[in-house]
Formats: C-alpha cells, sequence, structure tokens
C-alpha cells in the first residue's frame, strides 16, 4: 500500500505545471562566505522555507537534514540532536549569540527562540563549529534575521501572515515590519500562536499498561506569543543598533514520571488523572550591537553586549486548581567582541574574538522548606579564540583555536564547591577545489566542552524523566578528537554531497542506571567514559528542465553509530535515516514532496527497548501572487505525517507515552506589502 502511495504522489507532484527558477547566492552570516566557499559541514535554510512552512518545533524544522535530528517531548518540545549529540553539546544561537534558557535542564525544556520573520537558519555539523562559535561537539544552530539591520533596508517592508493546522486545531498570527525612516533602520515582529492538544494515530500511546486507543495526546497543547523590536543606524564608519526581545510561552506536559510520596492522593492511590502538568515561560532579552570600520589594523571591529533574563514554572494543576510547581530561572550577561584584522601582502583573512559572559541559575520550589534538585549555580566564562583563513592555490587553508575558562560556583549535598576548567580546543579545515566540479575537505579538530551545571550539581528526582539523577563534582571536561572528511560533486545537474567522520570522545558524560531505587525511581549517576561516533552522510541527486521549470530529484541517508570504547552502546542514538526528496520550482510555485524513512533502532544502551521504524511523507505547494507593483500574496498548503504512522523518536526519554504527531494538513497566507 505505501509503495503505490509513494507512485501515485510522486506521478501527481510530477505532472504539476509553471516558469525557471533563479540563481540564489546564500551567505553564512557566520563566516561571510558563499556556501560555495565554505568547507565545513554546513547548511543554511532559507526563510521563506520557515517563514512559509508549518509552525513547529526548532527541532523538527530542522530533521530534515542528514545528520540531524529532534529529541522531542511531544509537540511543543524538539531539541536538536546532532551526528547522534544534543543537549549540551550542541548550541542553539540567535545572530550569533548563545541562547540562553533552560533547555539543558530538562528535555522536557523547549529551545526558546523567535523563528518569526528569520532571514535563515544556520547549521554546522560536528566539532568543526568550534571555527564559527564557542566549540562544541555536536555542532550549532544559529537563527538569523536582521532585527539589528547591519546595512540599510530599501524602503518599506510589511508581512502579515494567518494559518491553520488540523492536526492541532491551530491557529497563527503573525506581522513584521522592516523600514528606514529618516535614515534610522526600524524592524518589529509579533506572532501568536495557540495549539490544541494534538492527534495522534489510534493506539500510538504506550503505557506500562498497554497502548491506548485514545487519539487525542492529552497535555500536547502549546501557545506562544513573541515579540521583537529592533533599531540601527549605519554610517561610513560602520553600524550601531539595539533590540529588545519578549517572549511567552504556554503548554502542557504530556507525560509526567510519578513518585510514591509526592504524586499520591495520601491514601495510596495514585494522584489525579486529570492534574494537569503545565509550563509558563517568559523571557527578555536586551541587545546592544555595533561594528565599526576601517580602524588602525583592522578591518572590522564588531562588538555586542546581551542581557537576558529567563524564567521556566513548571506547575502541577490539579482539578480543584491547587498544585505544587518548580521555578528555573536563567539570568544572564554576555559581552562579544570580534576583530578582523587586516589583509596583509599574502592575503590571509584573520580575526580575533573575545567572550565574557556570566550565568545565574535557579531552581525554586513552591513548597516551603522543600530542598530543590539542583541548587543554585552561579557560571562564569571567559573565551579567546583566533582564526586564520589563507588560500594557497587549489588549496584553502582554515585554522582556529579558542581558549575557554569556565567557573561554576555550587552546593552539592551541604558542600559548596567552586569548581574551575581551562580546556584549549583547536581545529583544522582544508579544502581542494579540484576543477569547477569536484571539492573536497578534511577537518581535524579537538575540542573540550566543560561538564554543565546539570552533570555537576543535579541531586534529586527528575520527574519528566522518571528517575533521581545525582551529579558529580569531579567530573573532568569532555575532549572530542575528530576527523571528517566531505565531497561535493555537481555536472549537468548531477550533484553528490557526502561526508564520513569519526569522533573519539574521551570522557564522556553520561547517564548510567545504578541499579538502585528511591521512592519508586532508579537512581541514575552523571558518569564518564571513552566513546566513539562513528558516521556519514550523502546525498545523490539530479536535476532537469521540465515545462519551463526545474524538477530536481534526490535520496540521502545517514547513520551514526555510537559506542563505548570498554563495550556496549551509547544511549539513545540516532537510527538510520534515508530520506527521498522531490521538488519541482517555476516561477511562481514550487511543490516539494519528502518521504523520510527512519529505521528500527536495536542497537540498545542499558535498560533501552527497541523503536520501530517509521515512514513519514511530507509535503509542501508555495505560490506567490502577485497583487500590484510591490504587493505579494504567498499562499502555502502543506501536509505531514500522511500515512498516519505511529512513530517515535528513539532519542527521547518519553517515546512510549509520547508519540509523534499523526497525520497533519494546513494552510498558510502571507501579504507582503
Amino acid at each position: 500500500m505505501k509503495k503505490h502511495l509513494y507512485l501515485i504522489l510522486f506521478a501527481a507532484f510530477f505532472n504539476l505545471a509553471i516558469s525557471q527558477d533563479e540563481e540564489v547566492i546564500v551567505t553564512s552570516s557566520l563566516s561571510g562566505e558563499t556556501l560555495a566557499e565554505i568547507d565545513s559541514p554546513i547548511f543554511v535554510i532559507g526563510g521563506d522555507e520557515i517563514n512559509y512552512g508549518a509552525t513547529s518545533s526548532l527541532g523538527e524544522n530542522l530533521n530534515s537534514l542528514l545528520g540531524v535530528n529532534s529529541s522531542d517531548f511531544g509537540p511543543a518540545v524538539g531539541q536538536p540532536v546532532i551526528r547522534g549529540m544534543g543537549g549540551n553539546r550542541v548550541k542553539i544561537l540567535s545572530n550569533g549569540k548563545l541562547v540562553r534558557d533552560v533547555s539543558g535542564l530538562g528535555s522536557d525544556h523547549l529551545n526558546d527562540v523567535d523563528l518569526n520573520n528569520v532571514q535563515q537558519i544556520e547549521v554546522v555539523r560536528g566539532p568543526s563549529s568550534l571555527l564559527y562559535s564557542n566549540g562544541t561537539m555536536g555542532g550549532i544552530v544559529n537563527i538569523v534575521d536582521q532585527t539589528i539591520a547591519s546595512k540599510d533596508f530599501d524602503g518599506n517592508n510589511f508581512n502579515i501572515g494567518l494559518e491553520r493546522q488540523s492536526v492541532n486545531q491551530g491557529t497563527t498570527g503573525n506581522f513584521s515590519y522592516q523600514g528606514n525612516v529618516n535614515d534610522v533602520n526600524i524592524t518589529y515582529g509579533f506572532k501568536n500562536v495557540n495549539f490544541e492538544n494534538f492527534n495522534v494515530p489510534a493506539f500510538a500511546i504506550v503505557h506500562e499498561e498497554g497502548p491506548e486507543a485514545d487519539e487525542t495526546l492529552k497535555n500536547s497543547d502549546f501557545a506562544r506569543t513573541s515579540q521583537k523590536f529592533g533599531t540601527s543606524i549605519v554610517r561610513d564608519w560602520g553600524y550601531f543598533g539595539f533590540s529588545l526581545g519578549k517572549g511567552e510561552n504556554t503548554y502542557g506536559i504530556a507525560y509526567h514520571g510519578e513518585e510514591d510520596d509526592d504524586h499520591n492522593e495520601g491514601n495510596g492511590e495514585p494522584h489525579d488523572e486529570d492534574e494537569r502538568i503545565q509550563v509558563d515561560t517568559d523571557s527578555e532579552n536586551l541587545t546592544l550591537e555595533g561594528a565599526s570600520l576601517n580602524l588602525t589594523g583592522l578591518e572590522t571591529f564588531d562588538y555586542f553586549l546581551q542581557v537576558n533574563d529567563y524564567t521556566f514554572v513548571e506547575a502541577h494543576i490539579e482539578e480543584n486548581g491547587g498544585g505544587d510547581s518548580t521555578t528555573y530561572t536563567n539570568e544572564s550577561y554576555e559581552i562579544g567582541l570580534k576583530g578582523v584584522i587586516a589583509k596583509g601582502s599574502n592575503g590571509a583573512i584573520q580575526n580575533f574574538t573575545i567572550n565574557v559572559n556570566q550565568e545565574d541559575v535557579k531552581i525554586v520550589k513552591s513548597k516551603a522548606g522543600e530542598v530543590p534538585f539542583m541548587k543554585p549555580v552561579e557560571s562564569q566564562m571567559i573565551s579567546f579564540g583566533y582564526f586564520i583563513g589563507q588560500e594557497f592555490g587549489m588549496l584553502d587553508l582554515d585554522y582556529g583555536l579558542r581558549l575557554d575558562q569556565v567557573s561554576r560556583d555550587g552546593t552539592f549535598n551541604t558542600t559548596v564547591h567552586d569548581i574551575s576548567k581551562t580546556d584549549l580546543s583547536t581545529a583544522l579545515t582544508l579544502g581542494w577545489n579540484l576543477d569547477n566540479n569536484l571539492n573536497l575537505s578534511l577537518g581535524i579538530s579537538s575540542v573540550a566542552r566543560a561538564p554543565s551545571d546539570l552533570e555537576l550539581f543535579m541531586n534529586g528526582k527528575h520527574l519528566v524523566a522518571a528517575r533521581v539523577e545525582i551529579g558529580d563534582v569531579n567530573l573532568e571536561s569532555e575532549r572530542s578528537n575528530n576527523i571528517d572528511f566531505s565531497l561535493g560533486y555537481e555536472n549537468d545537474g548531477y550533484f553528490l554531497s557526502a561526508s564520513v567522520y569519526s569522533n573519539a570522545v574521551d570522557d564522556y558524560i553520561y547517564l548510567k542506571d545504578s541499579g538502585n531505587k528511591q521512592d519508586n525511581l532508579p537512581i541514575v549517576n552523571f558518569t564518564q567514559a571513552d566513546a566513539d561516533f562513528n558516521g556519514y552522510e550523502i546525498e545523490v541527486g539530479k536535476s532537469f528542465a521540465v515545462n519551463n521549470g526545474e524538477l530536481q530529484i534526490s535520496y540521502g541517508r545517514d547513520e551514526v553509530v555510537g559506542t563505548f570504547s570498554s563495550g556496549g552502546n551509547v544511549p539513545r542514538i540516532t537510527p538510520i535515516k534515508n530520506i527521498y526528496s522531490f521538488s519541482y520550482a517555476q516561477e511562481n510555485i514550487l511543490y516539494d514532496l519528502k518521504i523520510k524513512d527512519v529505521q528500527r533502532e536495536d542497537d540498545l544502551g542499558l535498560n533501552e527497548t527497541v523503536t520501530e521504524g517509521y515512514t513519514m511523507v511530507d509535503f509542501d505547494i508555495t505560490r506567490n501572487i502577485s497583487i500590484g507593483n510591490d504587493e505579494e500574496l504567498v499562499l502555502s498548503v502543506f501536509g505531514s505525517n500522511l500515512l498516519d504512522e505511529k512513530a517515535r523518536s528513539h532519542t527521547s526519554y518519553a517515546k512510549g507515552p509520547v508519540p509523534m504527531a499523526g497525520r497533519n494538513f494546513g494552510v498558510k497566507l502571507n501579504f507582503n506589502f
């Protein structure tokens, strides 16, 4: 049946009608280079794909990329996983600055990012991300908008958008403005999202008692309101501006672990099934940013100051309105400096960076006298970086190093600890442009990551993961020693891209089951062991000229194997993924069909269970309709999980009771004027 559906969809897709797509040159904001000039494994997703597509979590927006997956905890939460690594090993950036929420403190915590009116999303896979940001082992995701414009806007641009989805009876509305008034750039964006509980396939929800016939996932609703305002002036000496951002989220937690004491009625009976677990977040962000040009010895000197105030409240709301809550807060600031050194006679591109930040994380329980599972932690980080790029004929060389000093002050049990780590990370990328069609690159890196506050100081019941987690103040910094080889080929409409990598991680930090229990919850400890991650990504395809348009067909596959050097598998590794993609572009219309085949995962870590494979069939149709000289209506029709597959993510802590959403259809209108 599935094979017949694929043929029907492809036939319908192939026979859709109408003019030639224009060449678009995409540039990375991280390096200032076009994609053709970048040697590292990097993706750039255009803003139109995000702005005109279905509203979804960050991870869901990215999980069709090779090497990238999502560790979802319901439709609201999708933390990206890159090459088998997630959590604190993948950094989320907004305009090159770290997003400081509390997503690293829980798998049910969303990455608090504003995806309204983005210019592009950049994804760098692997430790080579050191060349673009603070060193990470999995990679980075950078969300780029023009809230603080570094170049003057041309005219005034307004956008109004409306969206409707079937799987959650959800609606979204957004408004944005970009313009120049009296030589001052002004931007404003507003978005409101309101999704009800998501539909899932029958018997997809699995608890200890077995599968449920319920086709609605309780407490999977999601609502968000976000605003961002920015202004800047651009002059011959450079630019300067500031932005203000505010975001509010409310969503339900579709699964929460239980313990014997706190969630019982006091008579030995389980807690009320109608109890709701609800999260409310509130974030405020102030950013000052600018650049000076043509200083002595420097081409540009960039600088920024960012101040964040983030609150995350997880509440147990009982039927009578009562209940307890846990409040997470993150107050932080960061100062960043970057100087681009003027080119010498050898034409080398050089720059240096300095980053300083302070971050204070607190967890407070609503019940008087109740001890939180992690006491307040103050963290300070200072980072120095140097980077150089040089061309030697057909060879491009990029080299970078960073020196990071991280200090964390916290309490474990009743003992105060001041833990400081100083780590040096390096990355070298060699790229060869052998002819006009073939490019090769070799990346070698050694990147360190200091233990997070959670890994050091966690000491209590983590109900969302249904376990007791115990940190270790004696943890050492992880070190990733990575080698990555990539090639790209394009000729006569054919294209091929492939990467193969080997990543040996010394002192890899993970959770290990102790075999003991507390209040009926397993006790797990943060511990360390050497681990190896080996994998590849490959994509092949062909473009055809068809009916005054362009048809592109491609096949991609990725795989990562994570094992401990002493034996056994790394927990929650991502399964093999195959992606079949068909797109047809004409002058004012784009058809896109993706078939994502995720295979069964049976390479299991300790106490893990097999996750069955699934096939996702998604489509998008986008039509641009000119109304006047400067007015345009963009109509998007989309569908996801057309086969209504019972799908679950192997990387999720709650894959049984929280499956992926069922079949979804939607429509989105954007009016640009």
